[in-house]
């Protein structure tokens, strides 16, 4: 783990619908890039208005050397931006730096025999699986991408997924791809999934858990909630596991989808 003030080398917006805008942004932090893995975050110092720093899945890396990182600002019917923390991100320039610390969490783990990889990722949750395909693809492993949105103009551009990867796209009003939700249209594509990685709204995450087949094979969920420290020292983010009580920013955010609790799940 390290802290470093990171240069902006990009941070532009490259999606907008009702109610959210979608920014990229790049930095420069080889002393988190040289050791970070898929599924990792980062905590970033959002101004001084802001007191808590803010999780950011780490969404590509370059050359050990640059971090991109995929985030959300909500927007309001006004068009002005609710929250503090991602309003300040969206605001900074190239050039800028951003206080971070990381890489933090624990990471996906791709078994070695695993050639074929389903993994389902419910809006902003292509966040830390983008990664995760980049380095399945680079090792020859097959890839299937369930990308789910609630309409077209929430569905991120295809440049912005690995080449390589099968794009399957759902969105909730059927405008772009197929429609109903990425647990919908899951069922077929298990039966060829050597392992299952997922990431989204919690009620994504739980619904997964009642699709028939899924206990039969392996499933890892990237679990994305409000943090404190995001170091564990608080234990603001616990939830309860078959192994008892298990901090998401220490031993998560990455949990086998059969050790949690979800009766007891905050959604």
């Amino acid at each position: 783990m390290h802290q470093t003030a990171a240069e902006i080398l990009l941070n532009k917006e490259v999606l907008r619908n009702t109610g959210a805008a979608y920014f990229l942004m790049q930095l420069e932090a080889t002393s988190i890039a040289a050791t970070a893995r898929p599924g990792q975050f980062l905590m970033l110092e959002c101004g001084d208005d802001c007191v808590l720093r803010r999780p950011l899945s780490i969404y590509g890396l370059h050359a050990n050397k640059r971090i991109d990182l995929l985030y959300r600002v909500i927007i309001a019917g006004d068009g002005t931006a609710t929250g503090k923390g991602t309003a300040w991100l969206s605001q900074r320039k190239k050039g800028d730096s951003v206080n971070l610390i990381g890489p933090l969490g624990n990471g996906f783990t791709i078994e070695a025999k695993a050639k074929r990889l389903l993994l389902v990722a419910g809006g902003i949750g292509i966040a830390p699986l983008r990664l995760l395909a980049a380095q399945a693809l680079s090792e020859g492993r097959q890839v299937t991408l369930l990308l789910g949105a609630r309409n077209a103009a929430g569905m991120i551009p295809e440049t912005m997924i690995p080449s390589g990867a099968t794009r399957v796209i759902v969105t909730d009003d059927g405008s772009a791809g197929r429609k109903g939700t990425v647990t919908d249209v899951l069922p077929p594509y298990l039966k060829d999934a050597d392992q299952v990685f997922a990431c989204g709204p919690l009620a994504m995450l739980a619904q997964l858990t009642r699709t028939p087949d899924i206990r039969s094979r392996p499933v890892q969920v990237s679990l994305e909630v409000r943090m404190g420290c995001g170091t564990g020292a608080c234990y603001g983010c616990s939830i309860r596991t078959a192994h008892g009580m298990k901090r998401i920013c220490r031993e998560g955010p990455i949990f086998d989808i059969k050790d949690i609790i979800w009766q007891e799940v905050s959604i």
